[in-house]
């Protein structure tokens, strides 16, 4: 299958839906028996149903989770691929930024990443940070700048401190964890043409437990599955892409069919009002 993409002003475009990486190999730390081939077949199975979109970290599994996309791809016609990673918040100096993107590329297998993230707001100054992601974009290591879990001011300093387009935002979005919405994250990246890249779309499968009869009414409207629903409400949006993990060719091949169709506006809207329990704040990775 295709995966449709959405592009920005500037030109920049990525698939509508990703591959996430996160606790393939480990979690924090390697897991030395963590099941490689496992998580190995899940990436090529992805790519194999059409999905282009890889994102993973350095500091997933401690960089682990980089060699298993590399080992993953080697393959696959590197130019098909959209290949994203994040540099940890530790490593925002220049030259340890610089050395961080250099190793993932070694991890990786790859010459270039298509989207490189900081992943948290730096532990140092922003300003190095974004002076070092401007060098790699000049060296050709990257194709572009991204940031992940900013709040609107830290999106905007980041904005104001580099030569070159922040062109994504990684952040938590989904029918029941609305931070990124409710403090105009999402607002204000459609406002200024950038792309919200929403991770954990089902909420690691809780959306698809107990459903809660407006959901089952907008499956039973499209004739879709939950899981599609909860993708689909997000991809349907201005700007917003999407990113799930998972190992299960089964749940990915479902995954996949949320793509190809585009959500009524008030549908959309009936959702993001209506949806019961919402969260304002994020379980895992609170905006910065």
């Amino acid at each position: 299958m295709n995966i449709p993409t959405k592009k920005l002003k500037d030109g920049f475009e990525m698939p509508v839906y990703g591959l996430g990486t996160w606790q393939m190999g480990g979690k924090m730390s390697h897991d030395p028996d963590n099941d490689d081939a496992t998580d190995i077949k899940a990436i090529q199975s992805a790519i194999d149903l059409g999905v282009r979109h890889i994102d993973t970290a350095e500091v997933y599994a401690d960089g682990y989770a980089e060699i298993l996309v590399g080992k993953a791809i080697q393959d696959y016609d590197r130019s098909n691929l959209f290949l994203v990673s994040k540099v940890y918040s530790n490593h925002m100096t220049y030259d340890a930024l610089i050395q961080a993107c250099k190793d993932s590329l070694i991890r990786m297998k790859t010459d270039y990443l298509d989207l490189y993230l900081l992943h948290r707001y730096p532990e140092t100054t922003l300003k190095e940070a974004m002076r070092a992601l401007d060098t790699l974009k000049e060296e050709g290591l990257i194709k572009n700048i991204g940031i992940s879990n900013f709040n609107v001011e830290r999106m905007k300093e980041a904005q104001a401190n580099s030569k070159y387009k922040i062109v994504a935002n990684q952040v938590h979005l989904n029918l029941k964890y609305r931070e990124s919405e409710q403090k105009g994250v999402l607002k204000y990246c459609q406002e200024q043409d950038v792309m919200l890249i929403a991770w954990r779309p089902t909420q690691k499968g809780f959306l698809l437990e107990k459903i809660p009869p407006i959901l089952q009414a907008t499956c039973e409207k499209y004739g879709k599955t939950p899981a599609q629903i909860a993708i689909n409400w997000l991809i349907s949006q201005k700007s917003v892409v999407t990113l799930a993990k998972t190992s299960n060719v089964r749940h990915l091949k479902e995954n996949v069919g949320a793509v190809d169709w585009i959500m009524e506006k008030e549908d959309i809207e009936m959702l993001r009002n209506e949806f019961p329990n919402q969260e304002s704040i994020s379980d895992s990775v609170p905006l910065d």
